[in-house]
């Protein structure tokens, strides 16, 4: 895992709730890859005894990385950040893949900005359903091809029978008040959907705290299924959710 330090050249407001840092950086940035992500703390260094922040990165424009933050933070043009990643693997698309599914339910969809362009760019259809909180989330900037679908607090939407059956694959990120039985939740929806959820299909984007981000402390350990463990920081943040061992529905 790399150290860099970035300096935050511009800030653009999305709205009242989003904005966006565009941070100076040198060639660092320029591998990374949608699902991936960065652990940030801002400078100058001093003792914390809070952990990094994951910061979502949602596009990169010549020596520029562009983070997605909560409009409640202040920063400020030429603040210091020191940045340590790249944290994750990146999304892992099917060979074949016409429909993408992306939901995110009481939580920002910034982990999916920078997957939306790479898939349009490829000719992948869009829809982007947002739910909860995430009904907040401004969407003027995202391309026009995109379907964005606003949902109830219980992941209603019209049609939503005929989008899951179009889906060739779905990623959906969640609250992190209790992820894992969010993560339920969707999965029932797609089991009582579907004939079956297959292998590959439906992915739980996680968003765990993430203590060293480098697989060293174990601390975002996932439970799977036969008794297997997955770190997030090393293996996810996207895992197939049919491997997951999810809690029983209360």
């Amino acid at each position: 895992m790399k150290e860099i330090r970035a300096i935050i050249e511009r800030i653009t407001r999305l709205n009242e709730h989003y904005q966006w840092l565009h941070l100076a950086v040198d060639a660092f940035h320029a591998d990374i890859r949608a699902g991936q992500s960065l652990l940030a703390r801002r400078l100058p260094e001093r003792w914390d005894p809070y952990l990094r922040e994951q910061w979502w990165p949602v596009a990169t424009l010549n020596q520029m990385l562009i983070v997605e933050r909560s409009g409640a933070e202040v920063y400020e043009p030429g603040e210091i950040v020191s940045l340590m990643g790249f944290v994750g693997q990146p999304f892992r698309y099917k060979r074949t893949l016409r429909n993408v599914l992306l939901i995110a339910d009481n939580t920002p969809p910034s982990p999916f900005i920078m997957a939306i362009q790479t898939l349009l760019a490829n000719r992948i259809a869009v829809t982007l359903v947002l739910s909860g909180s995430a009904a907040n989330y401004p969407t003027a900037h995202l391309p026009p091809e995109v379907e964005v679908v606003v949902a109830d607090d219980h992941l209603n939407w019209s049609n939503r029978v005929m989008t899951v059956g179009w889906a060739d694959q779905v990623f959906a990120t969640v609250a992190g008040d209790d992820e894992m039985g969010r993560m339920n939740a969707i999965w029932r929806i797609f089991s009582e959907s579907r004939a079956e959820v297959p292998a590959n299909y439906l992915f739980g984007v996680f968003q765990p705290l993430l203590p060293c981000g480098a697989g060293a402390c174990a601390g975002c350990m996932l439970p799977l299924k036969q008794g297997e463990t997955a770190l997030v920081c090393m293996e996810g943040p996207a895992i197939d959710l049919s491997t997951v061992a999810l809690p029983a529905p209360y």
